[in-house]
């Protein structure tokens, strides 16, 4: 930290990168506790060691405490995790270096000024939608912390594919908001295992295999199998759905790796050479059907 110090003093790069998270959801431990958010921070910091980097993490609630951190350390770049685009505008404003984001929402179409990385959020959840209702389920619950920001695509998508659907079948589409703490989320999965079993074939989307995995736990515990009462289904495709639960996980599987190393290396690409202007990218999704549902 000294040496790093000095070279601040002396004009010279510090070497240090901020990974920092707008921490708006309620976690139990730390946001680190969310599979999705440990796996990518833990490629983000193996390819910066790799290109000679030192990766310093920082999550808060309050955007302006990440605000007031990245200017205290004076890093040589930002990599900033699912902020609205908002508040990477703020951000690239108020610090002056080079910025990527990932899974960044709410960017305008013709925004020259963020550089994201991410994933088309409403087609990940047309697959899904349409993957479920072709193996013949009637009713979808569509199960997000909030009705915000990627969530909300990717229930747009799941809506996309109900319109566009001519099964007879169609039920009832509907999208639950089950909180981001356990027990709001374990009030969720009580009221959905007490209205089992179900009249209709009935799927429950959730938006994190985190959750998905959670519920069916919760489900398998109270007696019911998965999936002849529920289907079960997530989004982001962690290694835990297909080796560590059983049955294994149907999810939409992004390259969360990729994405990581896309972003420093895009990163580093600005840091090292002032001409270059990043693009947005985003990253293709693709279905893994396994056994839950």
């Amino acid at each position: 930290i000294q040496r790093k110090g000095f070279n601040v003093i002396r004009n010279e790069r510090s070497g240090l990168i901020a990974v920092v998270a707008n921490s708006h959801k309620t976690y139990e431990e730390s946001l680190l506790g969310d599979p999705f958010y440990g796996q990518i921070i833990g490629f983000i910091e193996s390819r910066l060691r790799e290109l000679g980097y030192y990766m310093m993490f920082y999550s808060a609630p309050d955007i302006d405490d990440i605000f007031k951190m990245i200017v205290e350390w004076d890093v040589d770049g930002v990599i900033a995790l699912t902020f609205s685009a908002n508040n990477c505008e703020k951000l690239k404003h108020f610090i002056n270096k080079p910025i990527v984001s990932i899974d960044a929402h709410e960017i305008p179409s013709q925004s020259t000024t963020i550089q994201n990385i991410g994933i088309d959020n409403r087609e990940g959840g047309f697959i899904m939608g349409k993957h479920l209702l072709s193996l013949g389920y009637e009713n979808i619950f569509v199960c997000a912390h909030k009705d915000y920001g990627n969530d909300h695509l990717r229930f747009e998508g799941v809506q996309d594919a109900w319109r566009a659907s001519d099964s007879p079948n169609k039920h009832k589409l509907q999208l639950c908001t089950i909180g981001s703490t356990w027990e709001y989320r374990q009030n969720y999965y009580k009221e959905l295992v007490r209205h089992m079993p179900f009249k209709y074939k009935t799927a429950a989307f959730f938006l994190s295999d985190y959750c998905a995995m959670e519920a069916m736990s919760y489900i398998l515990n109270s007696g019911f199998s998965v999936p002849k009462d529920i289907g079960i289904c997530g989004f982001d495709g962690i290694i835990y759905g297909s080796l560590w639960v059983s049955p294994s996980l149907t999810t939409i599987r992004q390259d969360i790796r990729g994405k990581a190393i896309l972003a420093v290396d895009e990163l580093v690409a600005q840091l090292t050479n002032s001409e270059y202007k990043g693009i947005n990218q985003i990253l293709p999704l693709s279905l893994q059907s396994r056994e839950s549902v």
